[in-house]
């Protein structure tokens, strides 16, 4: 039977070549600024990161409870927590965003807990916070950052969505309706009081404040939600355990524990009454929008760092009498791992493209870096305009006013990037394990870490099954009346 291509946008110019929709937007300056931070990750995860991952790893197999000290101070020395933040804000970012995932994959490549566990959720927090567009307390997480860096003292936020009973179904607003929370704010004077437990937090024992979302009425969260901002020393907080898990050991994955913990108004990030329409939605979406496509950035540096233990691995051992380079068997699966690292990376690229011109600028204006601009943008009146609510609503239109076609496409892109990335390393840790044998499964080699870290990116950031479907929703199903996706 012909098929019947009823549907002419459903492989339309836009959905299927984002790059080359987009190439045009690219300045040659910006491609090489991308290059130089690109370079300095490199160096970073080669010469000083990578003497520090398996010895982290090994002490948190022997301690659980431990933390990754090591490798924040190592973060801290290198300005690495202040590359998200930009210049005028006093951090070290180029403004340059294309280059941020290809430096993300360059450090997967030799440690993925170290962007995957350790400051993954510093980075995850910052995007959400960001996306609220709350100025006031985004440039004071900024502000604090830098002068952690400054004094050699880390500051850190984490981002807390999972729950004990709801996990990927908080991160999909149709399956919000039917998740089994546990945990709810309520409004009093002055603030907020939270009850309740996240767990499986990233970072979470390492974190000064925790970001966490959390409805007000847990009978309907998808029309309730806030977000607040907790210290630490909080009253009614408390740390809970800290996980025994399978991989990304030296990448604490906290409990977080909240009876009557008090909030005070200045830290309600987000409510869903503070304007007349609602933006819960495309909160977590956006910040999904976003994440997505970095964990597909992870999953492709340990697709790369795969592909160079089993590289190693053939050029210095024999089978046979013979090297195992010189085997075409070998030679083949090389070049199938080869296949996929590319494969991966064009993945999270073309989902780069979508993000860049459409929720996020790629790169800022050079001039954005100059110290007029830092000093205008620091004046007092200029923080008092853009810190109203008038201002405020303003930006937050910009998103939720944004195509619905956009949308969709970011999310189609993002969650392509992040499953093709993360079931490409997986599977390229399986065809590694494979060529190296027993010699594979030496901790003092590194593969079977890769090979433990490596599942974990499946599951966090919504599983890879809920991303497909996350796809199906907004690519193959969004134009068929009446399909059920989460039925």
């Amino acid at each position: 039977m012909k098929p019947e291509f009823d549907n002419p946008d459903l492989f339309s110019f836009d959905d299927s070549f984002a790059s080359l929709y987009h190439l045009g937007t690219i300045k040659k300056k910006v491609i090489n600024v991308a290059r130089k931070d690109f370079e300095e990750y490199r160096v970073f995860a080669r010469e000083h990161l990578r003497p520090l991952a398996l010895a982290a790893d090994l002490r948190a197999q022997k301690d659980k409870n431990s933390l990754a000290d090591d490798m924040l101070a190592l973060a801290v020395k290198h300005k690495m927590l202040t590359r998200m933040i930009p210049q005028f804000l006093g951090g070290t970012g180029s403004g340059v965003m294309w280059g941020l995932n290809p430096g993300i994959e360059e450090l997967a490549s030799v440690d993925p807990c170290y962007n995957g566990g350790v400051i993954a959720g510093h980075g995850l927090g910052f995007v959400a916070l960001s996306m609220t567009m709350n100025m006031e307390r985004m440039e004071w997480v900024a502000e604090q950052t830098v002068k952690g860096e400054q004094e050699g003292k880390p500051f850190l936020i984490d981002c807390a969505i999972t729950e004990p009973m709801a996990g990927t179904d908080y991160e999909e607003v149709d399956l919000l309706p039917r998740a089994r929370l546990m945990s709810s704010a309520k409004r009093v004077n002055g603030g907020a009081v939270l009850n309740g437990s996240k767990c499986f937090i990233s970072s979470g024992h390492l974190a000064n404040y925790h970001l966490l979302i959390m409805p007000y009425d847990i009978n309907d969260p998808v029309n309730s939600n806030g977000m607040f901002l907790v210290a630490n020393d909080a009253p009614g907080f408390n740390l809970g355990r800290i996980e025994d898990k399978m991989g990304m050991k030296a990448g604490a994955a906290s409990e977080l524990v909240f009876k009557d913990c008090f909030v005070p108004e200045q830290n309600i990030l987000y409510s869903y009454d503070d304007f007349s329409e609602s933006y819960a939605e495309e909160l977590v979406m956006a910040v999904l929008g976003i994440t997505r496509i970095t964990v597909g950035a992870v999953g492709t540096g340990i697709a790369r760092g795969a592909f160079e233990h089993a590289l190693s691995f053939a050029k210095n051992h024999k089978w046979k009498g013979k090297t195992i380079i010189h085997q075409q068997w070998a030679q083949e699966r090389l070049t199938n791992m080869l296949m996929n690292v590319y494969t991966a990376r064009n993945a999270y690229l073309e989902a780069s493209y979508v993000l860049y011109t459409t929720l996020m600028p790629g790169h800022m204006p050079g001039f954005m870096n100059t110290d007029i601009v830092r000093k205008m943008y620091n004046n007092s009146i200029a923080k008092r305009l853009r810190y109203t609510k008038m201002a405020r609503k303003a930006m937050l239109k910009t998103i939720k006013s944004m195509p619905e076609n956009e949308k969709q496409r970011l999310q189609f892109y993002s969650s392509m990037a992040k499953v093709v990335g993360t079931d490409i390393g997986m599977q390229n840790c399986h065809s590694a394990m494979e060529m190296m044998g027993e010699y594979g499964l030496r901790h003092d080699v590194g593969m079977e870490k890769l090979f433990r870290d490596a599942k974990l990116c499946q599951i966090f950031e919504g599983t890879n099954q809920l991303n497909r479907l996350n796809m199906f929703k907004y690519f193959i199903g969004r134009n068929i009346p009446d399909v059920k996706v989460f039925g």
